[in-house]
């Protein structure tokens, strides 16, 4: 009896371990969309991604746990697991994830910050002269057309 009881107590604790790992890997999500903006259809195609995947956790976790056996404990230890990490850790991790990203991130804005009015006035210098190669263009092959219409009025005239 205390071997059973040993060995529930252990499937339901590994649910609860696969509840916290596919919270977190929610959160991974999460932060992924404070970063970078994604639109709607994109975020659609995350949540997929993301119900298959946690899936695949669920029932991977299931079989090495208990030989796949799922029962009624698996779920609610899953459910419980997830609910503990949202309720105790993931504000704390999404916090310091966040912070860890910008202190990564800040030498590459900084670097951008400076460049970007030197860009700025290299991209407008390129434009203005591309303008005026595209102007006088035009005007040679107006001077050209103009040429060449007279080049033939001169052989019609009678």
């Amino acid at each position: 009896m205390q071997n059973s009881v040993t060995y529930e107590l252990t499937v339901f604790g590994g649910a609860g371990a696969a509840g916290v790992i596919i919270a977190f890997l929610y959160d991974m999500f999460r932060l992924k969309r404070r970063i970078v903006r994604t639109k709607t259809a994109m975020v659609h195609v995350e949540d997929i991604i993301f119900w298959i995947i946690a899936a695949i956790i669920f029932f991977l976790s299931s079989y090495i746990i208990s030989n796949g056996e799922t029962r009624a404990y698996y779920y609610v230890g899953s459910f419980l697991g997830g609910v503990l990490y949202f309720s105790v850790f993931s504000k704390p991790i999404l916090w310091l994830l966040t912070q860890l990203i910008k202190l990564i991130l800040w030498p590459f804005v900084k670097l951008i910050n400076i460049l970007n009015p030197i860009l700025k006035f290299l991209i407008r210098s390129i434009i203005k002269l591309l303008k005026k190669i595209r102007d006088k263009a035009a005007l040679e092959s107006y001077k050209i057309s103009i040429d060449f219409r007279r080049l033939c009025n001169t052989f019609t005239k009678k």
